[in-house]
């Protein structure tokens, strides 16, 4: 039938009846914390009964492989009636169906369950019209009541709302960073509970779902009822102004073609001006005439060489020993650059393409080998990465401030780098500016708090944080120096000895080989792995490597302000942190998949 991330479901058939088989993968079994919250799941979900949830009829964790079979449930799921046939999902089917979901809600909590990962897949429509919440959407962990509250809300807020918007404005990621839009076409009354259950402050929700349920028993009869027509955006404080349908005009007017001309204006300035640089750039460029520049001079072009017939062919290649497929004389021997990207020996000039730019700020990195956490040619640490986009500068707190609530950082200041961000808010923060550049998210957030899983798509061209590989190739920069760029930390860091213990304004040193800044001082940097102290001595790939599986702690890299000169500023020196807490002088750069 399908798979999620404890096994594989099946649909089999005994004595005449349906069921769901769920086999599930001897991993979800080896892991300690894993298999407790699991057993613990099963256990209570086997003693759930209640007419509006999936029927548990047997569980078998000694069997290898484990099982759980689930009545069969012959419906349609609310994704597939959002999907296919929108208009069944009427404000009277909601007010018919939400009280039977809270009262479900209640009986799972009863069994120290949850609702916490529900979704609209996870609620099905029986051939009563009745709704039957799946198990696989029900489960154990630790949270308040007022949170599941928060789960039932967003559900209807999605269900009501319009196709083009039920993804953006009312996804939980954007739900729980900005206050809660009206929805146009629902009852205002309908909208002011729904507005209470998804405030963002937890403290402001319904205390239980009891009341909840008692707010819409108390709700007046929908015939007659004061509809949104426009957005209300008495709730919001969204920093820009969502329309869900534009008004249409008897004829075009004076402000349409002042429109048009400002925007005609505005194109012609990205393409003849620096004006890219002067809006997001950090070093206070002037705007100045470029004139148009299609050519393929730019330092980010990508030669390409070689067999024409290979798909990739600047792709690293994995051998026996996860070594590039290189030539011994296609390999630098410059003591100071082994970790330079790998070049083609072919001497016939090539065609140039030209590689995507995310724009100025961002440099292009090539594949390339690196001896992973060393600072000499390891055979046994060598690695290869695929070409990437990295910021040349940390990410600000005016670009943080532009799509976030402003951090508690250490040192206020637009142009200084931000800090005291979690590595959670950090992922929501590359998808919501991916979405507003109009590229693909790179990430997939599930769940809240410490129960949060986030999992990452590598071939989405969205904001990301970088692997710890990716990160110390940038830093290194094809150079075995101690320091990002220098031997001499005065030359490229802002740290303990220097900076009096301040934020700098982000390129205010030396760049290193490749153009980038601050990859050694100012503020340290999280990357996307997992910590493990051992992780480097025994690797488990030699091709891009991500870092462990799974951890309890994210990976830092590159020093602070408050690293003394030495060891704790050196290139190689590793951190942990947890991924849910925000710490002082630490921060984050962004990367791009090319």
């Amino acid at each position: 039938m399908n798979k999620d991330t404890e096994g594989i479901k099946y649909i089999a058939a005994k004595d005449g009846n349906e069921y769901i088989l769920k086999i599930f993968y001897k991993s979800s079994f080896s892991n300690m914390s894993t298999l407790f919250g699991l057993q613990m799941r099963l256990s209570r979900l086997n003693k759930l009964k209640d007419t509006h949830t999936a029927k548990v009829v047997e569980v078998n964790q000694t069997h290898s492989p484990a099982y759980m079979a689930i009545e069969y449930v012959h419906g349609v799921s609310l994704a597939e009636i959002k999907k296919y046939n929108p208009e069944r999902l009427s404000e009277e089917l909601v007010r018919r169906l939400l009280p039977m979901l809270i009262k479900t809600a209640v009986q799972i909590r009863k069994h120290g369950l949850t609702l916490m990962t529900l979704t609209l897949n996870g609620i099905m429509l029986n051939d009563k019209e009745e709704p039957v919440i799946l198990s696989s959407a029900i489960g154990y962990e630790e949270s308040d009541e007022r949170e599941d509250v928060f789960i039932l809300a967003m559900i209807v807020a999605q269900v009501l709302s319009k196709a083009t918007l039920y993804k953006s404005i009312y996804s939980e990621a954007r739900l729980r960073a900005s206050k809660f839009t009206y929805i146009n076409g629902v009852s205002m009354d309908l909208n002011k509970i729904l507005a209470e259950c998804l405030h963002r402050n937890i403290t402001q929700r319904y205390a239980s779902l009891e009341g909840l349920l008692t707010a819409l028993a108390e709700l007046p009869a929908l015939e007659g009822a004061e509809i949104c027509t426009t957005l209300e955006q008495s709730v919001a404080d969204d920093t820009y102004a969502i329309t869900e349908e534009a008004v249409p005009k008897a004829r075009i007017e004076l402000g349409f073609w002042i429109l048009v001309i400002v925007v005609i204006a505005l194109i012609l300035m990205l393409f003849t001006t620096n004006i890219y640089t002067v809006l997001f750039g950090t070093k206070g460029d002037k705007l100045h005439y470029t004139g148009f520049q299609f050519g393929t001079d730019d330092e980010d072009s990508l030669e390409v060489s070689g067999d024409m017939n290979l798909s990739r062919s600047a792709d690293p290649q994995q051998t026996t020993y996860g070594e590039l497929k290189n030539k011994p004389s296609e390999i630098s021997t410059d003591p100071r650059r082994i970790n330079t990207p790998a070049q083609s020996s072919t001497t016939s000039r090539s065609p140039v393409v030209q590689a995507p730019k995310p724009g100025s700020n961002f440099k292009y990195i090539e594949p390339g080998v690196l001896a992973f956490g060393r600072l000499g040619d390891n055979l046994a640490n060598s690695v290869s990465l695929s070409g990437f986009y990295i910021s040349k500068y940390e990410v600000t707190q005016g670009e943080w401030n532009r799509l976030m609530k402003p951090a508690a950082v250490t040192t206020v200041g637009d142009n200084l780098p931000v800090d005291n961000v979690s590595w959670f808010d950090i992922a929501i923060y590359c998808n919501g500016r991916s979405e507003v550049e109009g590229l693909e998210p790179a990430y997939k957030i599930r769940g809240i708090g410490a129960s949060r899983v986030v999992t990452v798509d590598w071939r989405a061209n969205g904001y990301r944080l970088p692997s710890e590989a990716e990160w110390e190739l940038a830093a290194k920069a094809g150079e075995l120096y101690h320091y990002s760029g220098s031997d001499d930390a005065t030359e490229v860091a802002w740290y303990r000895e220097n900076s009096a213990g301040k934020l700098r304004t982000p390129g205010g040193k030396n760049a290193n080989n490749w153009g980038l800044y601050d990859m050694s001082g100012n503020v340290s940097e999280w990357v996307w792995d997992w910590y493990d102290a051992n992780y480097l001595r025994a690797l488990p790939t030699f091709v891009n490597p991500t870092g462990p599986a799974t951890g309890t702690q994210k990976t830092i890299r590159g020093g602070s302000v408050m690293s003394g000169e030495g060891r704790a500023l050196n290139l190689l020196n590793r951190e942990k942190g947890d991924p849910n807490r925000q710490y002082q002088y630490v921060g984050f750069r962004l990367v791009r998949t090319k």
